[in-house]
């Protein structure tokens, strides 16, 4: 029988909420062993660390270190965002929006499906985000405390919280990052050195511990290798802002104006094939960088860390722990990619040349799996792994103008017309916050 070996030392690169993220969560899953936080510049394309955002699938991590949701907002530290919404991003020019949270319920079917069964035959109905609470509470601008918002998280404030906390837990901070050796331990600026049974990488695209490695490129599915970003003239309150435009598209976020497409900070949209190998494990934008729509890399680092807590290694390599973590990492990240590709291959906008040019392009196939089924059946099928919330697939979908083949047959039973009465009724009791909990 082989025994395990705990570890004894844990070395974090990075200079950002991701890095210090890590090392507080490992130092308080490690007690007995000592966690070491080496500093390292963050690139500007290290969106995770610059313009952090939890969805609420990864909210029980931020929990799990002593920084609940509740307590994030009493602080300031974070923000609600409720919904996004998108202009000019569908066929036929109308707005639509995608909630954070899951979207209302209704016993007689899928709301999605009577939805359509009433459009279908031209019954009155309201718009499928006057259906989602967060999208009522985000177009409102008001407060609706049944809905579990994803957060805005400042991330200097966010930074400041983690370090306050990694102090207090045992982490100890180093001098910053200088290299590495030649037998693979860290050099620092002071001259010293960091050996450690497992190294995190969460250093950003610089991926200062692993190097380069195999990287798949994502380019074709995110086809934003472009961002700038600025000052926001306004604040979008509790959702962000999407316009598509002829090259591309802009956004608002709390404090932030975004322009993708044209000039701006180079993005690789993509992920390394293998988060996890030998003794160093890739997080955040340094393992998958999704780019700027949907502000999903925080999320999908989030994500990972709880992977690496629950997978946690031993002192020696286990290849089989190893391939487990890069199977279900993959499935995560590729998942993510699938949902925010979604945006750009799910019929809507197809004018301008930054959208011509997606004509040509081939797809993901599990993307183009997931497009045949809605088409056919008008459903999205659950996956592993998933960190975006099922309705806002169908969000997506159905604000983009795709609509299925045929209808669900549960919804049969249901006359037209009194879906739409099912349906505005619905909407008029989330528009007085009058609905259950």
């Amino acid at each position: 029988m082989n025994a395990r070996t705990a570890l004894r030392s844990v070395a974090v690169v990075g200079g950002g909420p991701v890095a210090l993220m890590s090392a507080v969560a490992l130092q308080q899953a490690l007690p007995g062993a000592g966690v070491t936080l080496v500093p390292a510049p963050v690139p500007a394309d290290a969106l995770a660390d610059r313009f952090p955002l939890a969805l609420p699938a990864v909210h029980d991590v931020l929990a799990r270190v002593g920084m609940a949701p509740d307590l994030l907002l009493a602080r300031g530290v974070a923000r609600p965002r409720y919904a996004s919404v998108f202009a000019d991003w569908s066929r036929d020019g109308s707005d639509w929006m995608v909630g954070d949270d899951a979207a209302a319920t209704l016993a007689e079917g899928r709301l999605s499906a009577l939805w359509l069964r009433a459009r279908d035959a031209r019954e009155r109905v309201p718009p499928f985000h006057a259906l989602n609470p967060g999208c009522v509470a985000a177009a409102a601008g008001i407060a609706d405390p049944r809905v579990e918002p994803a957060l805005h998280l400042d991330p200097a404030r966010l930074a400041q919280a983690l370090a306050s906390i990694g102090g207090q837990a045992g982490v100890r901070f180093a001098a910053p990052f200088a290299g590495i050796g030649p037998d693979g331990a860290i050099r620092l600026q002071d001259g010293t050195r960091v050996e450690a049974d497992l190294m995190v990488d969460a250093s950003g695209p610089a991926r200062l511990l692993s190097g380069a490695g195999t990287f798949e490129d994502w380019r074709d599915a995110l086809p934003c290798d472009r961002v700038s970003f600025g000052a926001a003239e306004e604040d979008p309150g509790t959702c962000d802002r999407y316009r598509a435009t002829a090259q591309g598209w802009q956004a608002t976020w709390p404090g932030v104006r975004v322009v993708a497409g044209g000039e701006g900070t180079a993005i690789a949209p993509g992920r390394v094939a293998e988060a996890f190998a030998g003794r160093v494990v890739v997080l955040g934008d340094a393992a998958v960088q999704p780019g700027p729509l949907g502000r999903a890399s925080f999320t999908l680092a989030l994500g990972q860390l709880a992977l690496l807590l629950e997978l946690l290694p031993a002192r020696d390599p286990e290849p089989l722990l190893q391939a487990e973590y890069n199977r279900r990492a993959g499935l995560q990240a590729d998942r993510m990619r699938d949902f925010l590709g979604l945006h750009y291959r799910g019929g809507g906008r197809m004018q301008g040349p930054f959208w011509h040019r997606l004509r040509t392009v081939t797809r993901p196939a599990s993307l183009d799996r997931l497009l045949a089924q809605f088409a056919r059946r008008g459903q999205v099928v659950p996956a592993d792994e998933e960190l975006v919330q099922r309705d806002a697939w169908t969000a997506v979908l159905l604000g983009q103008g795709m609509v299925p083949e045929r209808p669900d047959p549960i919804v049969l039973s249901v006359a037209p017309a009194q879906a739409a009465r099912l349906l505005n009724d619905l909407a008029t009791r989330l528009a007085a916050l009058d609905y259950p909990a």
